[in-house]
């Protein structure tokens, strides 16, 4: 009874926070509805979703096939899972939200994803991971940031799937570690990020029995840095590891 009545108070204060404090798009400014976000679901249908895609790196693609590179030299990762093509208004969220932990529309943008999660592995009649691990950042960058964006999405996935998918999600960002922090991946070209990412992460976890797992991050661009976080869980074990990710950039446009 008493969770009830303690949800049933919750909304009553939202009912009138709303109606005290109408809110509005962050985009268009058009008034929002209570059960919506920072953005109108207008502006959140108009995003640039990922409709067709590399089935593996999940790189753009007119179809859904194998693109060329992972034909060649297929990713140390099982697949790539995104919600959006990096442009805009998705980039400026991104880029802001690197900076502002508190930036309000990514809660959308996760749902987004989470909605992909499910209905990708719905449709392939695989189980989703229930283990996921943040992308770590280096001591350093995260001291400069103060937080770590790939754990808020993380946490917002989780609360997601839990909630919508009744899918049981542990976060840990216990499992990988990142040792070296390396330039900012968006001053090089894209084959010195392939060597400069090559032994950037280590398992602190060395015996991860067959676990599966999903790896988020909030951008994936030319996918070294998947590749890299991959090869080390795989060493120390690990059966599978995904990548899933609020954004892919096309080969045209890696600046992140």
């Amino acid at each position: 009874m008493r969770p009830l009545l303690n949800r049933a108070a919750s909304n009553l204060v939202k009912q009138l926070s709303h109606n005290l404090l109408p809110s509005s798009c962050s985009f268009c400014q058009s008034p929002l509805q209570l059960s919506a976000g920072a953005l109108c679901h207008n502006c959140v249908a108009e995003l640039p979703r990922l409709t067709t895609q590399c089935q593996r790196c999940a790189v753009p693609l007119v179809s859904d096939t194998l693109c060329a590179n992972c034909q060649q030299k297929p990713p140390t990762y099982r697949r790539c899972i995104v919600a959006f093509h990096y442009q805009t208004p998705v980039d400026n969220i991104i880029l802001r939200f690197k900076n502002d932990p508190y930036t309000t529309e990514i809660k959308q943008l996760s749902a987004a994803l989470a909605e992909r999660i499910s209905t990708t592995y719905r449709l392939a009649q695989r189980p989703c991971p229930k283990t996921i691990i943040p992308l770590p950042l280096h001591w350093l960058k995260m001291t400069k940031r103060g937080f770590n964006q790939s754990l808020i999405i993380s946490n917002l996935l989780a609360d997601y799937l839990r909630r919508e998918h009744q899918t049981a999600i542990e976060i840990r960002s216990d499992i990988c570690r990142r040792i070296i922090k390396g330039q900012d991946q968006h001053l090089l070209s894209a084959k010195k990020r392939l060597t400069s990412i090559k032994k950037a992460f280590t398992a602190e976890v060395q015996s991860l029995d067959g676990l599966s797992v999903a790896v988020v991050d909030d951008v994936v661009t030319t996918g070294a840095t998947a590749n890299s976080v991959a090869k080390v869980l795989l060493k120390a074990g690990v059966a599978q590891v995904d990548i899933w990710s609020i954004a892919r950039t096309s080969w045209n446009n890696t600046t992140v």
